[in-house]
């Protein structure tokens, strides 16, 4: 059964390029309530995201020593952070533009928390700051102004991104820890969405099968694969439930 459920539905290099629209769709879809979509903006938005991931995946590497950074690749990458930073300063706003500089500083550091044994408070700061800030910044893109009312749907999706970035530090979690956040991870969407859907938030549970092979095998692999499909499952319901 684990094998099948792996072999079927986890692909890391889809994965990839696909987890990076979670953290800007919800963004997308309530904005879409005030405005029409802004594709140049939401597409040099997603080319952030997919660099500065990029860089995250490299920069994390640097403590264990078992990565050999090619400068000339940072280099471009960096050039190409840098002028999605212009783009979105110029076309949008120099505030907005410093925010994000501030989201790609805590990115490319956050391998500085590992020399002080504080991995998991980072993290807890860059789950926090994908989920809410760079949806934030997506329904900012097309509205051109902030709702705070939407950072609840938000954070529907941070336990089940957390168990996905804690598992590229930690090869086990104990049961006792690791259950409950589980149950958690549907338990606060659920709450979000049933005032909206009543029984139909339920479909959430057909993500059950994943999140048992996470209690059975937890790995980079198995966090990932429930978190992909939580997260379409999730994105799926808020859709229609404002729609």
């Amino acid at each position: 059964m684990r094998n099948f459920l792996l072999n079927t539905f986890y692909h890391p290099g889809l994965f990839f390029f696909l987890l990076p629209l979670f953290y800007m769709t919800f963004g997308m879809i309530f904005s879409l309530q005030y405005n029409a979509l802004n594709y140049l903006s939401l597409g040099i938005f997603y080319l952030f995201i997919l660099i500065n991931q990029m860089l995250e995946n490299m920069f994390l590497r640097i403590p264990a020593n078992n990565f050999r950074l090619s400068r000339g690749f940072v280099g471009i990458l960096e050039i190409l952070n840098l002028c999605a930073l212009l783009f979105f300063g110029w076309q949008h706003s120099w505030l907005a533009s410093l925010v994000l500089l501030g989201f790609t500083l805590v990115i490319q550091l956050q391998f500085l928390f590992s020399y002080y044994q504080l991995d998991d408070v980072a993290v807890f700061i860059a789950n926090f700051f994908k989920l809410i800030l760079l949806n934030g910044f997506a329904f900012y893109l097309g509205t051109n102004f902030i709702f705070t009312r939407f950072i609840p749907y938000y954070l529907g999706l941070f336990l089940p991104f957390f168990l996905y970035e804690v598992a590229r530090i930690r090869t086990k979690i104990p049961n006792k820890v690791l259950i409950p956040l589980i149950l958690l991870s549907y338990v606060v969407p659920g709450i979000l969405l049933w005032p909206h859907l009543t029984w139909m938030s339920l479909l959430l549970l057909l993500s059950l099968p994943f999140a048992w092979l996470l209690v059975t095998a937890y790995s980079r692999k198995t966090a990932a694969t429930y978190t992909v499909v939580f997260s379409i499952l999730y994105l799926g319901l808020t859709a229609y439930a404002f729609f």
